[in-house]
């Protein structure tokens, strides 16, 4: 086995002729095939600026640049979407396809118009278009993420430090003012999950080790038209896949051991990239840029691979879900920028396994990182107005184990296209089109 392989032992499909959307396919990825977290990075100078009055007090909260939103058409973008939406519901005689574009092409104007409320500095009017697009933080889920928020709480609520019970006992207070139920909450052990796996000392690779490792396993897996790049220090902070331009991009500073190499490799070559390319040679070609609300099943079965690598010590996501829930009230309290920056800081001041300097000056800079991906997009000033997005980590994640739990062979059906595996209408929509299980076998050959 070659150094770089992991879990995705599968060759490229050959084209399928005749796809049901051929006629709409290109149109669509002409004008729809973007995402909203690529126009809403920042300078780094701003952002730096920002994070220094912030975390000395002179602000209460920041303010978020969004350059690239001044070169986003957003009027020819929503006509153009309304144009193929009508043309696709008065020519379109396949309902599947129909239905499939029609809330798909909803989506993307959604998209485009929290986009436009984001650049105007409309915070409700953003808040509503997330919630449209990714919904809200579901109760069963956030139950169970807030008991895992309580159990590191109640362990150090009595620490001899008295920096880090502080800190617990505030979180508790701010928190659990009312008593959690937590009958009903999700019990990883009632899953058959994989051990969490031990790989001893292990090499670390650099930001260009990695292109080169990525870059070899697009070729061994035939994965083509795709770029690695590695970019300056500064212009991004984390790993990202850009599916409209088949581009990888790699912050310069990145490192990553051995294993989480291979599990990287897995959750962005293996599950983003394949399910791009198998989806664009499948009888609906729209699964290469995915269904509406496809991301919790994208990211729900990415991490779901990363953990068959390196094993499972909890279900994946739980800062993102935590902060979001925090943003959008959960508890019944909607917060801002501010009030969910300090009570990230104490959780992650109090569950660091680092020297106390260290664990406050990481807690600070940690929470806020989170704060800034959850809150961009607004002006962080109005309490419950966030980017819901990345909830999705977390309630893909367990949703993909359950449905494991329910139906062991799911998975194969997991790389025909981007699309979330645990949404019933997605299953109606693959099987009105015949993408049947000979089909999907046929595409994992």
């Amino acid at each position: 086995m070659n150094k770089f392989e992991t879990l995705a032992h599968r060759e490229k499909p050959e084209n399928i002729p005749g796809a049901f959307d051929d006629m709409w396919y290109k149109r669509f990825k002409s004008v729809g095939a973007f995402m909203d977290f690529e126009y809403l990075s920042g300078k780094k100078e701003i952002r730096s600026q920002q994070k220094n009055k912030f975390l000395s007090g002179e602000i209460e909260n920041p303010s978020l640049d969004f350059p690239d939103l001044g070169n986003f058409d957003f009027d020819q973008k929503e006509q153009r979407l309304l144009l193929l939406r009508g043309n696709i519901l008065s020519q379109e005689k396949n309902l599947a396809v129909r239905e499939s574009y029609r809330t798909r092409v909803n989506e993307q104007l959604a998209v485009v118009r929290m986009l436009k409320a984001a650049r105007d500095g409309d915070d409700r009017r953003f808040a509503r278009y997330s919630n449209f697009i990714y919904g809200k933080p579901d109760s069963e889920f956030y139950q169970h993420t807030i008991y895992q928020i309580k159990e590191v709480i109640d362990q150090k609520i009595s620490d001899p430090d008295p920096e880090i019970s502080s800190a617990a006992k505030r979180l508790n207070a701010e928190l659990f003012e009312v008593l959690m139920n937590n009958e009903n909450t999700i019990r990883p052990e009632e899953f058959n999950l994989p051990e969490a796996k031990s790989f001893g000392d292990e090499k670390v690779y650099s930001a260009e080790e990695i292109k080169s490792a990525f870059e070899e396993y697009l070729q061994k897996f035939q994965l083509a038209g795709w770029k690695v790049v590695v970019e300056k220090e500064g212009k991004i902070t984390n790993l990202s896949v850009s599916q409209h331009k088949r581009v990888v991009n790699i912050p310069s500073t990145r490192k990553l051991k051995h294993s989480d190499l291979l599990a990287l490799m897995e959750h962005e070559l293996g599950t983003h990239v394949l399910q791009r390319e198998k989806g664009e040679r499948s009888k609906l070609k729209l699964l290469a840029l995915g269904l509406d609300r496809s991301p919790k099943g994208e990211e729900g079965i990415a991490t779901y691979r990363e953990q068959k690598i390196k094993g499972v010590k909890s279900f994946r996501g739980l800062d993102y879900h935590f902060a979001i829930s925090l943003a959008r009230g959960m508890d019944g309290k909607k917060r801002d920028f501010r009030q969910v920056f300090e009570i990230l800081k104490d959780y992650y001041f109090i569950r660091s396994k680092k020297e106390k300097v260290s664990a406050l000056e990481t807690s600070k800079n940690d929470a806020w990182n989170d704060c800034v991906r959850i809150f961009r997009g607004t002006t962080c000033k109005t309490p419950g107005a966030c980017l819901s997005r990345d909830m999705v980590y977390r309630e893909g994640n367990i949703g993909v184990w359950q449905l494991l739990k329910e139906r062991p062979g799911a998975e194969i059906k997991f790389s025909i296209g981007k699309y979330d595996p645990t949404n019933p209408r997605h299953i109606w929509l693959l099987e009105q089109l015949a993408i049947n299980d000979e089909d999907l076998e046929n595409l994992e050959k």
